[in-house]
């Protein structure tokens, strides 16, 4: 069957799409994974000097962070297993001998949790939700995005031994908190808006509309996934959502570095629409997309397992037709 042509529209549509997840990548989730790398990049140049030390030992016991190591041949190294853990991460010197074999979540797993009624009502809302939606990507005439930002999510920053180093880190590049974010107030595309097209009740845990006078508040909490494709029922039709692909594709030019079991766990993703009563049209649009990014990651003669970092995406728009 030969592929559907698109329409420029479709093309033009496509290419906003794709660029608005790109800048989000390069701006919050790229420089997450860069931290976590770099990580990974000291804990291999640190092995490598501990080791040296090590055989230029005259054979006596030398303790490393409260470790017993023997000295004098080049098959010493820390904990005797060829391994430093901390806190349920492995951060280990890769000898050509280690398998793939991953830590527990210590964060217990991600909830799952059962989709919300099917009921007339919530089914009502939830039409209400999309239309208006759709009126915003389609019919405005102006976007404004008020507000664009990431926070750490839960404190989720698991590295080792330098989890406290990447804590810092991301510092630099994450606000403090929600009210930290910058407010920009800048033009937007209002094809780049989500697309709740593909939204239903089944990918929807819960719903809500409150009569605000001229107005109603809809709230729509995602259910929680792994991993979730863009513009799907679920988080993919609330909130924009970075695919593992993204991210294997951002490090491809580093050499000797691969990344493994990689892991978007979204979760309570929410979106808080104002709906005109009048016109059914949106005016305001607040989404909170929070979730926890893990992988392993094996670099020259390091393996980082389990590593993890929580990220909580907040964004606002105004809305004008």
């Amino acid at each position: 069957m030969a592929k559907k042509q698109m329409t420029p529209e479709e093309y033009k549509a496509k290419l906003e799409i794709k660029a608005a997840k790109g800048e989000r990548f390069s701006k919050v989730f790229l420089s997450s994974i860069a931290v976590l790398l770099s990580l990974v990049i000291v804990f291999s140049v640190v092995s490598i000097a501990q080791t040296t030390m090590l055989t230029v030992g005259k054979g006596g016991a030398v303790s490393v962070g409260g470790n017993n190591v023997s000295g004098g041949n080049n098959n010493s190294t820390p904990n005797g297993d060829n391994s430093f853990v901390d806190g349920g991460n492995d951060v280990t010197p890769d000898n050509g001998d280690n398998g793939d074999a991953t830590t527990p979540d210590n964060n217990g797993g991600q909830t799952q949790t059962p989709p919300v009624a099917q009921t007339n009502e919530n089914q009502e809302i939830l039409d209400m939700y999309k239309t208006a939606v759709a009126n915003a990507r389609t019919k405005s005439k102006s976007v404004i995005r008020v507000k664009d930002g990431a926070i750490n999510y839960k404190g989720i920053v698991e590295a080792g031994k330098l989890s406290g180093a990447a804590s810092t880190l991301m510092g630099m590049f994450m606000a403090k908190d929600e009210a930290s974010i910058e407010v920009k107030n800048e033009a937007w595309d209002k094809a780049k808006l989500p697309n709740a097209s593909a939204l239903t009740l089944n990918g929807v845990q819960k719903i809500s509309r409150q009569d605000k006078g001229n107005t109603y508040v809809i709230t729509v909490v995602a259910k929680n996934a792994t991993n979730p494709k863009p513009n799907a029922d679920g988080v993919g039709s609330v909130a924009g959502v970075i695919e593992e692909s993204q991210i294997t594709g951002a490090i491809g030019s580093v050499p000797g570095l691969s990344l493994s079991n990689i892991k978007i766990d979204y979760e309570n993703v929410t979106a808080v629409a104002t709906v005109d009563k009048a016109t059914g049209n949106l005016v305001e649009l607040k989404l909170n997309a929070p979730c926890v990014l893990g992988l392993d990651a094996k670099l020259a003669v390091i393996t980082m397992k389990g590593a993890k970092v929580g990220i909580q995406v907040i964004t606002e728009y105004k809305i004008s037709y």
